[in-house]
């Protein structure tokens, strides 16, 4: 158990909960340890001086934090007493059937019948079911909860199906997003079907709290317009489900899921550039972003790491987020392509706007030469530009030059001009930007700036997190590309 990384990762209420258990059982030296860890101030050897102990009572200390961290995590992650009492329950069915009288058994197996359909627990209905298949052997009712077992049975089939085809499309999601790949998109419609099918064969608030978020994501980030005609608005989908998530407040899923509802309301009020609406979402997810991207699995929510630029951008907030930044310390396997691309450009755009551009330059670098981008040509070519504006900041012109060439070569071998078109009109700039012979160099980028800011918009937009303010485009104008 990595101690310190977990630590850092609790969310602030958990943390703060932690440390009030400790400051109340008077356990100082425990406290003083996991503030320490939390805040990253001291290494071991310096904390051992501290506490003024030999290093195996410090590391005894530390090994019962363990188990209090340990203690507390698995305490703070029950379910609710009612759901455990169920569970309990069901876990004794076996022992109803066959170490109780077929009456009293009965009798029991209806109240617990009654509680599990009122807590919508269709997983251990299916266990009460096949018990009253077994005590109804002999009676016409066997055929009543067999039926009733089959139902289930399929519906659960069919909800598992649902999450399923979620989560794929949400994968499919990250994939088309970086290379806007017109194939993944058919893809991804047909993902939205099959989704629709599998719903209207049950009447389910399960299924259609599924089906909603998978809709919304569709709307938000791929959208064909005629396999939306049918659709309920963004709005009404976003209030339905938010709905259905408060109605069953014991649901051991649906309390994990306001965090994507509020991320999804916060992305839906961004693009309809209602900023107040959406600082209101933002106060609920910005403060705590590692515990979002968590949900990864189930909602596209590292683009929030994009949107929280644009939205910075707006609120003229983008050079404290580095400062401000929550994420130092997490990680990203690099397996998970899609996302970690993006959390690199995320930390390389926070470094840019706190005029880290050596930092930046050298994120970008490891990110070019970690990741294949082979199945990635669109997000590639979006990162060498941003890589070549970086270094012109950072007064390494050639390397940006090296790298505009190389996109254009890689523009050129895709042949397709419409895709492309807004990387042409910032590789413009970037030319004007390293021209020794450009006269009005300054005019210049002022003009193409605004130019492509006008036109890049919908489905083939590049750059959403970079924003060349006056400043930038001044500081472009003093260096240039070394000619001979």
């Amino acid at each position: 158990m990595k101690l310190q990384k977990i630590i850092q990762q609790l969310d602030r209420r958990k943390y703060s909960k932690l440390v009030q258990q400790l400051k109340e059982n008077k356990a100082d030296k425990f406290l003083f340890l996991l503030t320490n860890y939390r805040q990253k101030k001291a290494k071991e050897n310096e904390l051992i001086s501290q506490l003024k102990i030999t290093p195996t009572a410090f590391y005894t200390l530390k090994s019962r934090l363990v188990d209090k961290v340990q203690e507390f995590l698995y305490n703070n992650t029950n379910e609710s007493e009612s759901r455990i009492r169920l569970l309990k329950n069901v876990a004794n069915v076996e022992y109803l059937v066959y170490n109780t009288s077929r009456e009293t058994a009965i009798g029991i197996l209806k109240k617990l019948e009654t509680e599990l359909v009122k807590m919508d627990m269709p997983n251990e209905l299916i266990i009460v079911y096949r018990a009253f298949k077994k005590l109804h052997i002999h009676s016409q009712k066997y055929y009543e909860y067999s039926a009733l077992y089959n139902k289930y049975v399929a519906f659960n089939l069919g909800q598992d199906k649902a999450e399923e085809l979620l989560c794929s499309f949400c994968k499919m999601l990250n994939e088309y997003y970086l290379n806007r790949n017109i194939q993944l998109l058919d893809i991804l419609v047909r993902h939205k079907k099959e989704m629709q099918n599998i719903c209207k064969l049950y009447q389910s608030h399960h299924l259609r709290v599924y089906e909603n978020i998978l809709n919304i994501h569709f709307a938000l980030f791929s959208p064909v317009k005629k396999e939306m005609k049918e659709d309920e608005t963004m709005e009404d989908m976003l209030k339905e489900t938010i709905g259905i998530i408060k109605s069953h407040v014991d649901h051991p899923t649906y309390k994990h899921l306001v965090q994507i509802i509020d991320f999804l309301y916060f992305e839906y009020y961004l693009q309809l550039k209602l900023y107040k609406n959406a600082s209101v979402y933002y106060e609920k997810i910005a403060d705590d972003t590692p515990a979002l991207l968590l949900y990864s699995h189930s909602s596209f929510v590292f683009h929030f790491l994009i949107s929280k630029i644009e939205y910075a951008i707006v609120e003229q907030k983008e050079n404290k987020l580095y400062a401000e930044s929550d994420l130092r310390n997490y990680e990203v396997k690099i397996e998970d392509k899609p996302s970690y691309i993006l959390f690199n450009v995320y930390t390389a755009s926070i470094e840019f706007y706190s005029y880290r551009y050596y930092e930046a330059t050298r994120t970008l670098n490891k990110l070019l030469n970690e990741i294949s981008f082979i199945l990635y040509p669109f997000i590639h070519i979006e990162i060498k530009l941003f890589l070549a504006l970086v270094h012109i900041l950072n007064g390494t012109p050639i390397q940006a030059d090296i790298l505009v060439e190389s996109a254009k070569r890689t523009i050129t071998a895709q042949n397709d001009e419409i895709k492309y078109r807004f990387h042409i009109v910032f590789i413009e700039l970037l030319n004007v930007a390293l021209s020794p012979k450009a006269k009005n160099k300054y005019e210049k980028l002022v003009e193409l700036n605004e130019y492509f800011n006008a036109i890049n918009t919908g489905a083939y937009r590049i750059l959403e997190f970079v924003k060349l303010n006056d400043a930038i485009l001044k500081n472009l104008t003093k260096f240039e590309k070394i000619t001979t």
